[in-house]
């Protein structure tokens, strides 16, 4: 037993150095040695790999870019330029074409292009992906490294058309995060407008981001209910992770791995994605409310099983029979990609559908949970909360005020992060699992940690 164990290590070390040297081969004339030297667990950048994976691509997208009103597109970490080709060809569509590359090595052919379309391609070194650490230095510094990285942006009001479309492969849930809190908080991205994004992703976060509570507990969190509140989305297809780099480690499931059932989906494949900030979203939320109804989901979301009625009555003593006996009508929601065949979609994924705050839950009770709630719903029940006569005396405020407080205070970036996170954040445990597992094909048992709630 022993033998034969040895025995499949060493033939494992042997395919592994094979395979390192068969990609040195193909690739090192075109991207440096620390993407090709070892395959990463968690890359946050990925890179398209080559020509005939950009093709693929390009077929997929197609659809999408010729329904596409946007004249500007922003592609981040072009790399080498494969995809870059089929934005160029796109002259009479794409006027602008933003290049966003956060490696030095890839800057002067980079540069070649804005040479050649000096007019058309605006090049810039920068780290978009991780645009929420440069959100915590400008807070730290009063710097303008955020408008500075997005100068070539165009600006609409963010109920006007798409301002652009964003392009590009990124497994950092950080990033994700960033980009719904950027549109709770109005700043950064989306303070420039209501900008679209086409992206390659793990599909454990995209799992985790579009899931419906009949995932569990733990994937379906707080997180879950603002994304899908915040932004449609639409599925486009499966893309070989190896069409990019740096390249993937081999995915094994470990027994124990709190995530195992999502990780075991399609580890060999990244989703490419649509999504975009609705356009009525100052509609269903007033702008000045987005906080409010951050931190009444993220608050209500600490434990799914949190009882509605019992929670809401610390806020507003005696409320629980107005949520029972509700005699509005609910009003139902729809697709929002008719087309879109929900069959086709990724296991556990939900289809994107309008949201309402008046699509409420039927029949509240004493003991209904909050997890019960899907995101609409839980729009609604905040809807409902903050029409009440008592919320402006309410103790919701006053905490509401508080955490704010903390994170205009806080002063070090682990507690800071992407500028809004919260100590007592509900999906801490599912963020530390994606980070370290979703994009990671080997599980490790997480020790130590506090049990998740369930």
């Amino acid at each position: 037993m022993l033998f034969r164990r040895c025995s499949w290590i060493l033939a494992r070390c042997q395919y592994s150095t094979k395979a390192k040297r068969e990609l040195k081969t193909r690739y090192s004339g075109e991207f440096p040695e620390k993407l090709l030297s070892r395959k990463q667990k968690a890359p946050a950048h990925m890179y398209i790999a080559n020509s005939e994976a950009a093709q693929r691509i390009g077929q997929y997208l197609e659809p999408h870019l010729h329904q596409s009103g946007c004249d500007t597109v922003m592609e981040l970490n072009p790399g080498t330029g494969h995809f870059t080709r089929h934005l160029l060809d796109r002259e009479t569509q794409f006027r602008r074409i933003i290049l966003l590359e956060s490696m030095d090595h890839f800057m002067p052919r980079l540069q070649e292009l804005h040479s050649l379309y000096p007019e058309r391609v605006k090049v810039r070194q920068g780290d978009f992906v991780n645009l929420w650490k440069l959100v915590y230095m400008d807070k730290m510094d009063g710097g303008s490294r955020v408008m500075d990285l997005l100068n070539d942006v165009p600006r609409k009001a963010f109920n006007d058309d798409v301002n652009m479309l964003v392009f590009g492969a990124v497994g950092s849930y950080h990033f994700y995060k960033h980009l719904i809190n950027s549109l709770i908080f109005q700043t950064s991205l989306y303070n420039l407008g209501r900008c679209e994004m086409i992206l390659a992703m793990p599909p454990p976060i995209y799992i985790h981001l579009t899931c419906t509570n009949e995932i569990g507990y733990l994937i379906y969190r707080s997180t879950s209910i603002l994304f899908q509140i915040l932004f449609e989305h639409q599925f486009i297809a499966k893309v070989p992770r190896e069409d990019f780099l740096p390249m993937q480690s081999n995915y094994t499931l470990t027994k124990g791995s709190k995530l195992g059932k999502v990780r075991s989906i399609n580890p060999e494949y990244l989703y490419l994605v649509k999504f975009t900030p609705r356009r009525n979203l100052h509609e269903l939320v007033q702008p000045q409310d987005l906080p409010a109804l951050w931190f009444f989901i993220k608050q209500n979301f600490v434990s799914r099983r949190n009882r509605i009625i019992p929670n809401l009555e610390k806020w507003v003593p005696g409320c629980g029979p107005r949520l029972i006996i509700n005699p509005h009508a609910s009003e139902p929601l729809q697709p929002t990609y008719p087309d879109e065949s929900p069959d086709k979609l990724p296991q556990y994924s939900s289809q994107s559908k309008t949201i309402s705050p008046r699509h409420y839950y039927p029949g509240i009770n004493i003991y209904t949970q909050f997890g019960d709630l899907g995101p609409s719903q839980m729009l609604a029940l905040f809807s409902q909360f903050r029409q009440w006569p008592e919320y402006a005396e309410s103790s919701f405020l006053a905490s509401l005020e508080n955490a704010l407080l903390k994170l205009e205070t806080a002063t070090d970036e682990q507690n800071l992060e992407d500028g809004v996170t919260l100590p007592e954040e509900d999906d801490a445990e599912t963020e530390e699992l994606l980070e370290e597992e979703s994009p990671a094909p080997v599980a490790t048992a997480v020790k130590g940690r506090k049990k998740a709630s369930s």
